[in-house]
This record gives structure tokens, C-alpha cells and sequence, in this order.
């Protein structure tokens, strides 16, 4: 099927009357940045609105039409729109994000799509430790979203890894990992439950975790530079701007002293002296610690105003290191190591090298170089292992397969491929198109039934299973 991407009227349609929108024009929900939508909650909308899975729309109009508009690979957004990171890589500062609401805009007659992502920041803040790595959620926001009748959608704010509370409900932000199974937030709009999208209307609460102080607040500031940065985004990032920040705030708060100050955040000295010459630029959750600490906003920070500022103490909870630290094995003797890889082999602990490496606290790098030999060992058993339980959970799913086929044709019903596996959900995992298909082929050849002539229009006899005619 395809769309027509040049705005056109139907006939008999005025001729002055404005052009319509290919896909419908829904308007995103939220009006700051406490309650903005994200647009992969967005795309995740207007997918149920339109009665289409992500990589149906993504394939047939939006792929296509992103490669009239910028050239891209249509179907390489198809692809990225079925991982199951696409909400927060949708609503990110990437070039991805930027084509995703360029498109979008031009599809729905917007212009106010990339408001729903990160793009007004991409200028003004380092992509260091910015995004989530994990889809997170407000129970009561998603209530709201129920008492106010509109559909449950996920906020943008929530994308980003510095952010820990709900600024409206003062209530901690909860993984969905941590909501249980089949619970109020599994997907909507085609979305598995690990993944994405909001709950649908009358599922079950999750626990309410109320957050701290420090945790609203810095959620707070965040949530305000979302607006501010929609007004000053052209500005971009001056590392003058925070060298003359950090020199008025270690004047005014610690007496022109910066070790004070990198003590009183919890960062190195060499750290402090980096950012307060502009040489290093600092990163978004340090720019949110910052303007805390200081009783200030971050726009302040990053404009460089010389603004009234009153010290708060730095929170517990923040970490001293954004990234983790390297692995610890490889500071024990080459012998131990040996010795505790011998064991975990006998014993049969560690079944692959990624095992073994984990179980060691060793990176796979190291481990390779050290222990070619117990590596090459490990990676052979592992594939062997891999290879045998995927033959046997192949064997299991053509058994499970013939026998509903079986019992279908033993009943006097052809055994086509959607009533087959419409019995086996539930009892077996169904695997992926091409698996199935080629349960169904090696069916077919055992029990002798044809397989239906495909796209034929004619008819073809079934007299072998107590069906004289179907019509295909």
C-alpha cells in the first residue's frame, strides 16, 4: 500500500481549502516540562489511533516519507521503532530524534514535535550520563492520566537519568522492572511489558514510594530547564559562561577558596579546577548538583548570571563516580585466578566464558589474554551447550506443533498455520515467523496433508480430512 506524501484534497473539495494531514494531527499532551509527553509515547498513540502496529506505520508512511524529506532509511527507522529501547531513542538529542519529529511534524501538520524530545538541550548540555538505561514511570501521574478520562502516556522527564522523583506528586520514580508481572504497566500500542508504553485504563496501581526533598527539587530545576531551554536553546554551550558562574559561586559561598567548594560537592579538586577554568565541561548530572547546592537554576549555570545564591548541603544519595568502576579480579595473583578457574570448570559453574569472567569479577578482555586456553575452552563448551538446547527446544516446538496439527485434522478441520498456533499459546513458547513456518512444512510432509494453494482465488479439495471444499 502506498500513501500519497504531497499534501492533496479530495475531490470535489474547494480548491482554496487547506491541504490535510496524511496521519492524524494528535495533540501531544502536557504543556511543561513537568507533565510534556514523550514522543515515543507519542508515536505510540497515534499508532493505536490509526489501528496499526509501530513497525506497520514506521514501514508504510513514515519510513517512506522520511526518504522524500531527508533522505534516510525508511527502513532502517522501521527496524529501530521495534527495539525495545525505541521510547527514550525516539525522544532523545540524537539525529535519530531529530528525524523522527521532523517527519512526524510534516506527516501531522505540527510544528511542535520536537518539543516532545530533547533536542532543545542538544546545544547546551553534554549527552554523558544523560538518558535512562531503564524505562521508569509515576504511578500517580498514570492515575491522573485515568481519573482525567485521556489516555495514560509516558512524560519526557522521566527519560532522563538525573530525574528520580515526580515533581508534582513528590513521589519516587519506579522501574518497570519493579512493577511485577502482567501489572498496570505493560505496554499499550503494541509495546511488550518489559519496554515501553503506558498502562492501559482500569489496570491495577503500583506502590506509592514517596521521595525526598533533594530528589523533588533536583527533578524541579530539571523539569524548568525543559522550558527554559525551548526560549535560549540557540545560545549553546560556553564554557565561559561557566567559568563565570563557578568563579561567583566559589567568591560569594567559599570565599574565593575552590577546594571548598569540590569538597562541598563531593568532587575532586583537579575536577572543580577544570570547570571553574572552563577547560572541562561539566556534565549534566554535576550541572544538577551544582545549581542544588547553590539555590539557583541550571540555565543560571549555563548563562553565566551572577544571581543571589544561598548554599544548601549536597545530597547523600549522589554518587561520587557517574560511571562504575573497572573490574576488581584482576588485582588478585595470576595463581589464585587459575586456581579458582580450574575449580569453577570441574565443578561446572561456569558453563560459558561470560560466566566464568563474571564469577571471577574479571573483564572478558583480561580474561582472554591471561587464560587463552581455559577461554577457548569455556567459548567452545558454551556454543556446544547453546547449540543443544536450542535443538532441543526446536525438537520440543515441531512436537507440540504436529500434535495439534493432528488433533485438528483428526477433528475434521484443516490444520492451517493461525489455528495451530492459536492452540499452542499458552503451552509453548511461540517462536519467530520462520521457525513456525518450517514447523508447519515438516507437519505437512509427515501427515501427508497439502499445504493450501497461497493467494490462488481457486478452489482446492480436501476430501482426506472430512472437508470437501475450502476456498482460498
Amino acid at each position: 500500500m502506498t500513501f500519497p506524501f504531497r499534501n492533496r484534497l479530495p475531490g470535489g473539495w474547494p480548491e482554496d481549502a487547506p491541504p490535510r494531514s496524511i496521519l492524524f494531527s494528535l495533540v501531544p499532551y502536557g504543556c511543561s516540562g513537568e507533565d510534556r509527553e514523550s514522543l515515543g509515547s507519542y508515536i505510540a498513540r497515534l499508532c493505536e489511533a490509526h489501528g496499526m502496529t509501530r513497525w506497520s506505520l514506521a514501514n508504510t508512511i513514515i519510513g517512506p516519507a522520511a526518504e522524500i524529506l531527508l533522505q534516510v532509511s525508511g527502513a532502517r527507522m522501521a527496524r529501530d521503532i521495534g527495539r525495545a529501547g525505541y521510547n527514550v531513542n525516539a525522544s532523545s538529542l540524537t539525529e535519530q530524534a531529530y528525524q523522527w519529529a521532523h517527519t512526524l511534524n510534516h506527516l501531522t501538520h505540527r510544528s511542535n514535535l520536537q518539543l516532545c524530545t530533547l533536542l532543545p538541550l542538544k546545544n547546551l548540555v553534554s549527552g554523558f550520563v544523560l538518558l535512562s538505561d531503564k524505562p521508569r514511570f509515576c504511578p500517580a501521574c498514570y492515575e491522573d492520566d485515568t481519573v482525567a478520562g485521556r489516555d495514560c502516556y509516558d512524560r519526557l522527564l522521566w527519560s532522563i537519568d538525573a530525574v528520580t522523583a515526580c515533581p508534582l506528586h513528590r513521589l519516587q520514580l519506579l522501574n518497570r522492572s519493579q512493577a511485577g508481572p502482567r501489572s498496570a504497566f505493560n505496554g499499550g500500542g503494541g509495546a511488550s511489558a518489559h519496554e515501553a508504553g503506558p498502562p492501559r485504563r482500569g489496570t491495577r496501581a503500583a506502590a506509592h514510594v514517596p521521595a525526598s526533598d533533594c530528589e523533588v527539587e533536583s527533578s524541579r530545576l530539571i523539569a524548568e530547564l525543559l522550558d527554559d531551554a525551548v526560549v535560549f536553546s540557540d545560545a549553546g554551550y560556553s564554557a565561559s559562561a561557566q567559568s563565570a558562574f563557578l568563579t561567583h559561586a566559589i567568591d560569594v559561598l567559599f570565599h574565593g577558596t575552590s577546594a571548598h567548594f569540590a569538597a562541598h560537592l563531593g568532587v575532586s579538586k583537579s575536577q572543580m579546577h577544570g570547570w571553574a577554568n572552563g577547560k572541562v565541561r561539566m556534565s549534566f548530572p554535576r550541572l544538577v548538583l551544582t545549581a542544588y547546592c547553590c539555590g539557583c537554576a541550571i540555565a543560571d549555570i549555563l548563562l553565566g548570571n551572577r544571581v543571589m545564591l544561598s548554599l544548601r548541603p549536597a545530597p547523600h544519595s549522589q554518587r561520587r563516580r557517574l560511571v562504575k568502576h573497572g573490574r576488581k579480579g584482576a588485582r588478585r595473583s595470576k595463581h589464585d585466578l587459575r586456581a579458582e578457574l580450574d575449580t569453577l570448570i570441574r565443578s561446572g559453574r561456569a558453563t560459558n566464558a561470560t560466566d566464568a569472567a563474571r564469577a571471577m569479577d574479571l573483564s572478558m578482555k583480561y580474561f582472554r589474554k591471561t587464560f587463552p586456553d581455559q577461554h577457548g575452552f569455556l567459548v567452545k563448551h558454551g556454543r556446544e551447550l547453546f547449540d543443544s538446547r536450542r535443538s532441543q527446544a526446536t525438537e520440543a516446538f515441531d512436537q507440540m506443533y504436529l500434535s495439534e496439527h493432528n488433533a485438528l485434522c483428526e477433528a475434521g478441520i484443516y490444520p492451517s498455520r493461525r489455528r495451530v498456533v492459536e492452540r499452542m499459546q499458552g503451552q509453548i513458547r511461540i517462536g519467530r515467523r520462520h521457525e513456525v513456518q518450517r514447523a508447519q512444512r515438516k507437519a505437512h510432509a509427515q501427515t501427508g496433508v497439502k499445504l493450501a494453494a497461497q493467494r490462488s482465488g481457486r478452489i482446492v479439495a480436501r476430501p482426506d480430512i472430512g472437508r470437501k471444499e475450502r476456498r482460498v
